[in-house]
């Protein structure tokens, strides 16, 4: 019998990690989890007290949720993310690879530093939390999702981001080697690609050190790009809690090391 459509997206019974979810796109995809029936799991390095509005708005939805602080650029604390997920919501079915630096930076400016950590960040804590994950799950016998949040910078890169489209490249090189060994398993593994999305953070984004001009440079270039994009607007971190949800429900049962673009037709300017 075919499922029905509101079973092709449903999620109960299932439990998420979402790293980075206490804001942005990550709380985005947390909410549209919740949302579906899952437990969530947000893994952050902001403050319990800054990720308590994120845990309270996702409590509303029904399943239960919790939240870890912790630095995902030290491997040694992944096994400990793991281990609490299953201590205190029973499962790992789902993990989303979301938490990464994005900065502004002229390649004749960047910084061994900054190298390292954006790539530290961005594709080596992915490889590494995925491995412990996806561990749990052959353990469990039940299969799962990976779902990494790459960008549309993984194929047309913007200018000024050198390290970060790097590691977004990486990325997604690195889903397609995890889909191929561990399909066998039940294991899916896909990256969505967003293009520009309304997110907090304009400051930490451009880096520590930026002027009022400078921002208010930004603002217009921001609204320049909005005028050029086929849809003419930014995306919502809810949008791409949307493709998250697809990738990781039943509706995307025969999809594995694909990667799902979410850019307003950026790629096609």
């Amino acid at each position: 019998m075919h499922p029905s459509i509101q079973n092709l997206f449903d999620l109960s019974g299932k439990t998420a990690i979402v790293t980075g979810g206490a804001m942005g796109i990550g709380k985005g995809i947390a909410r549209r989890l919740a949302q579906a029936g899952a437990s969530v799991m947000i893994a952050d390095i902001v403050s319990p007290e800054e990720a308590a509005g994120t845990l309270e708005e996702i409590r509303k939805y029904g399943p239960p949720c919790a939240y870890i602080q912790t630095d995902l650029r030290d491997i040694s604390l992944h096994q400990s993310l793991v281990d609490q997920t299953v201590a205190h919501l029973g499962d790992i079915h789902i993990l989303v690879n979301n938490a990464g630096i994005f900065q502004y930076c002229p390649v004749t400016e960047m910084s061994e530093e900054l190298w390292d950590r954006t790539v530290d960040l961005n594709l080596k804590a992915v490889a590494f939390l995925s491995k412990a994950v996806v561990k749990k799950m052959i353990e469990k016998g039940h299969g799962g999702r990976i779902i990494n949040i790459s960008s549309i910078d993984s194929m047309k890169p913007t200018g000024n981001l050198s390290q970060y489209d790097a590691s977004k490249g990486g990325l997604r090189m690195l889903t397609r080697a995890f889909a191929k060994e561990v399909g066998k398993y039940g294991i899916l593994v896909n990256d969505i690609a967003p293009g520009g999305v309304n997110t907090p953070g304009v400051q930490k984004i451009a880096g520590p050190h930026v002027s009022a001009e400078q921002q208010a440079a930004m603002q217009v270039q921001t609204e320049q790009f909005m005028r050029m994009l086929p849809l003419q607007r930014m995306g919502e971190p809810e949008e791409i809690g949307n493709a998250a949800l697809f990738l990781a429900g039943d509706a995307s049962a025969y999809m594995t090391g694909s990667t799902l673009v979410v850019d307003g037709g950026l790629l096609i300017m």
